[in-house]
């Protein structure tokens, strides 16, 4: 039943728009564009955003990688939730939803990466925009859990 209730979390508090999640200016730090969120079935405008600093999560280890999904508030505040660590980021679980936040995408986090200190920019690092809940993501199912989306056209 968790799966359908993120999929109906996800199908209220979602993000119209590409947020081009990527690496800041500063590259400890990440950046996001412009875009409209609906959260709660309301309507709020988020600013672009640069040197958003990554804080309260876990360093991970040369044995650890994991993934940090990056929500947005209502107003307008990103927030960072991670998953538990895994020894391959295949296997790094997605972390779950918050049901009050939209999502605008996460991050794959490497082996010995330390917040504030190793750079967005440094190898293993990958930024995927979009909701994991939603099927978002090249070939990657919501939450890990093999639900797909499929694709169908007409000859």
């Amino acid at each position: 039943h968790g799966d359908l209730f993120n999929l109906l979390q996800a199908i209220v508090n979602r993000c119209f728009g590409w947020p081009n999640l990527r690496v800041g200016t500063t590259t400890t730090r990440i950046r996001v564009d412009a875009v409209t969120v609906a959260i709660a079935d309301q309507l709020y405008s988020v600013a672009a955003q640069d040197n958003v600093q990554v804080t309260g999560l876990t360093n991970t280890t040369a044995s650890q990688t994991r993934k940090v999904r990056v929500e947005v508030t209502t107003a307008g505040v990103l927030t960072f939730k991670e998953g538990a660590a895994a020894a391959a980021q295949v296997n790094a679980p997605m972390p779950r939803r918050t049901a009050t936040r939209a999502t605008l995408g996460w991050i794959e986090i490497p082996v010995s990466f330390t917040y504030g200190t190793t750079a967005f920019s440094a190898p293993g690092v990958t930024f995927t925009n979009g909701d994991p809940d939603l099927g978002d993501g090249v070939g990657v199912p919501p939450n890990d859990r093999g639900i797909s989306q499929d694709i169908i056209t007409s000859p």
